[in-house]
C-alpha cells in the first residue's frame, strides 16, 4: 500500500511540474521597450506669443552605408520682431536620450511677417524619436 501512494504522490509531483511548465509557457512574451507618448514639439510661452509654427516634419534620409539617419525640418513664421532659441532633443526606441555635437541652444532672430526654415540631422542610426523645444534666448 506504501509503495503505491509513493507512485501516486511521484505523479501528483510530474503532474504540478508539468502544468507549471504549460503555465509558463503560455504565457505572452514581455515588451521588450514600452511607448513612449510625449510631444515632440515644446513651446515655451513667451516664444508662443511672437512665433507660430505652421510646419514639423521628419524623414529618414539614406546614407551611403545604407543606414539612416531621422531628420526634421520645421518652419516658424513671426507675428512680431523677436529672438528665438530652439535645439532637438534626440531619443533611442527605448526613450533614452543619445547625445551629439552642438547639444546647446541654436539662435536666430525673426522680423514680422518672416518664415524662416530650420533643419536638424540626427546624430547616429538608432534615433527613432525627438523633442523640438522652442524658447527665448538666455542673455
Amino acid at each position: 500500500m506504501r509503495t503505491q501512494a509513493m507512485k501516486f504522490q511521484k505523479q501528483i509531483i510530474a503532474f504540478s511540474c508539468a502544468l507549471a511548465l504549460v503555465g509558463c509557457a503560455i504565457q505572452p512574451p514581455a515588451e521588450t521597450a514600452a511607448a513612449i507618448d510625449r510631444e515632440q514639439l515644446q513651446v515655451d510661452p513667451e516664444v508662443n506669443y511672437f512665433v507660430a509654427v505652421t510646419e514639423l516634419l521628419s524623414q529618414r534620409i539614406v546614407q551611403p552605408g545604407g543606414e539612416a539617419l531621422l531628420q526634421i525640418q520645421y518652419a516658424v513664421k513671426a507675428r512680431s520682431n523677436g529672438d528665438l532659441a530652439w535645439k532637438v532633443t534626440w531619443f533611442d526606441p527605448n526613450g533614452i536620450v543619445v547625445k551629439g555635437v552642438g547639444e546647446s541652444y541654436r539662435k536666430a532672430s525673426l522680423l514680422t511677417g518672416q518664415t524662416r526654415y530650420f533643419t536638424a540631422t540626427a546624430p547616429h542610426t538608432r534615433v527613432t524619436d525627438y523633442q523640438l523645444h522652442l524658447r527665448e534666448p538666455q542673455q
